[in-house]
């Protein structure tokens, strides 16, 4: 990472999601460094803490006042019916990156973007940020596709979905009309956060259809609760426009109406057979060019790490140069959207999504 200023940053939680930017510290140690923790359960990432020497504050104020850092990463529960930390959190004046999703209600979307409102806040939305992810979206928006018209998402749940099917179709704030429906089928508990069961157990899993027509832009989300970390649960992403389509890893288009190019790309690694560099991520190749070159090589990070230390990145420009890469009204929308998806499934009839006061920002 020569050449590029170290980044400070404290962290509010210690759980699940915590781990990931406590782990960015620790594999590029150059580039990141965790100047301080508030979490009632520091013993949840007990070896990462000892390994990076990191002190546990009291409060946000003590960390923030000791540490210095140039933005804190809150990764709290924020759930319905409890004080929100990020009430108390904003009148640090500290800059934020918030964990998501921005809220889980449309109640709490509104109250957040309040709360935010006007603060210098990001939110932590990472999926654009995956190798896979950022090529392909370099490559819809290419135009050798054509206008980007059709989006099919089978790979994550609502926000993060709405996030990634935004910035295919380089959207804001525009409305849709939106048809859902829940399905449900038998499935095998698979890999889960905390690993895989001793025995096999039959869940009743459940599927989510939805289409949104954003007026000659339509998405299509579909997505099983066990899609995420499964073992024989495959994604599926398609991108189409009038002169070409990108499906999973092959990209097509018409050079003329009687001439088309076609390629599937790979993934290249070093470390195989005679290399030795060392094993790890180069990037990802598709017809002799470089579709995505791996920002942290000589490391061994997998494709969530990537895009972790991408948005961390992406918050330092944002906290030194003004450069958003997603704002809490973004947040709110994705989210938005997601629970209209719901709303729509649960009534079973279309739903038409209005515009919110985030929009106006």
């Amino acid at each position: 990472m020569e050449g590029k200023k170290k980044i400070r940053y404290g962290i509010i939680g210690g759980g699940f999601r915590a781990e990931f930017y406590l782990r960015a510290a620790w594999e590029l140690p150059e580039l990141f460094e965790v100047c301080g923790v508030v979490t009632h359960y520091p013993e949840r990432n007990l070896k990462l803490f000892n390994l990076l020497g990191l002190k546990n504050y009291p409060s946000a104020e003590a960390l923030v006042e000791a540490g210095q850092p140039e933005f804190l990463v809150v990764s709290t529960m924020r759930e319905p019916g409890i004080p929100d930390p990020m009430d108390e959190l904003v009148k640090l004046d500290i800059p934020i990156l918030l964990e998501t999703p921005a809220a889980r209600t449309m109640e709490g979307l509104l109250h957040i973007y309040e709360t935010c409102r006007g603060k210098k806040v990001q939110v932590a939305e990472q999926l654009h940020a995956q190798p896979e992810t950022a090529a392909r979206i370099a490559i819809a928006h290419s135009g050798i596709l054509g206008e980007v018209t059709q989006v099919e998402l089978d790979f994550q749940h609502t926000y993060h979905c709405m996030d990634v099917l935004r910035r295919f179709f380089k959207l804001g704030f525009e409305n849709a009309q939106i048809w859902a429906k829940n399905f449900h089928f038998p499935a095998i508990e698979g890999y889960a956060r905390t690993g895989v069961a001793e025995k096999e157990k039959l869940l009743n899993e459940k599927r989510q259809f939805a289409l949104l027509d954003f007026g000659g832009k339509l998405g299509i989300y579909d997505y099983a609760d066990s899609q995420v970390r499964s073992y024989v649960r495959s994604e599926h992403i398609a991108v189409r426009g009038e002169r070409g389509e990108i499906s999973d890893q092959t990209v097509r288009w018409l050079v003329t109406n009687k001439d088309f190019r076609s390629y599937t790309y790979e993934r290249l690694y070093a470390g195989n057979k005679t290399n030795l560099e060392g094993f790890f991520f180069r990037g990802l190749m598709g017809a002799g060019d470089w579709l995505y070159k791996n920002p942290y090589p000589h490391t061994f990070m997998a494709d969530e790490d990537i895009a972790i230390a991408t948005i961390l990145e992406e918050t330092a420009r944002y906290v030194r140069e003004g450069v958003s890469f997603c704002s809490i009204a973004d947040a709110c929308q994705d989210q938005y959207l997601s629970l209209m998806i719901e709303k729509s499934a649960q009534e079973g009839k279309p739903v038409l999504t209005e515009t919110q006061i985030w929009a106006k920002e």
